[in-house]
């Protein structure tokens, strides 16, 4: 191998190996949590369509004002969505505040045929929806998205969920090998409260 493949190649950290039954991360909080969001976006639903979303803003904005504009367009989304048959839409959200203090959003929103509306259409709308929107990118979520969410949690980020839950019991599974750290989640609850360290 030369030394520039050799040099190009150190630049990736290596890889952790990750402790017996996890598939996502080596600490149990994160491992946890990317369970759960997995299991919540794509059960409950024969052929759930799910989405990966980003949401920005132009400029800063008190925390209040961005959940406002976010709960506006995703009640705009729900409305659409039943609109053309849809029910029982959920969604989980997670809060990063890039370096210049703007919020970005990231979410992972699932429904029964949710892939039949327009994602372009939605772009648009909140992209047009206030003179402080930003961009919106939607993309067809595989199952990445769930850790990639959950890795905001180890941030110390703000994780929201929202729509239809009632009824969906949280499996077993879910929980990592530390038999103390669970999911708590009441029913209509914003917040997906941090499990316990």
């Amino acid at each position: 191998m030369s030394p520039s493949a050799t040099a190009s190649l150190s630049k990736f950290p290596p890889k952790v190996k990750l402790p017996f039954g996890h598939r996502f991360f080596p600490d149990c909080q994160r491992e946890t949590y990317a369970r759960f969001i997995e299991w919540a976006m794509w059960s409950g639903h024969p052929k759930p369509g799910v989405w990966f979303v980003t949401l920005t803003f132009k400029t800063f904005l008190e925390a209040w004002r961005t959940h406002k504009l976010l709960l506006r367009w995703l009640g705009h989304l729900r409305t659409g969505y039943e609109d053309k048959g849809g029910s029982q839409l959920r969604w989980i959200c997670a809060t990063e505040w890039q370096i210049r203090n703007v919020v970005h959003y990231h979410l992972l929103i699932a429904g029964q045929g949710l892939s039949e509306l327009s994602r372009k259409r939605w772009e648009v709308r909140w992209e047009t929806s206030d003179r402080f929107t930003g961009f919106c990118r939607i993309y067809d979520a595989d199952r990445k998205g769930a850790p990639y969410l959950a890795k905001y949690i180890h941030k110390g980020n703000e994780i929201i969920r929202g729509g239809y839950w009632r009824g969906l019991i949280t499996p077993g599974s879910v929980t990592c090998c530390r038999p103390n750290l669970s999911v708590q989640h009441p029913d209509e609850s914003r917040e997906v409260s941090q499990a316990a360290s």
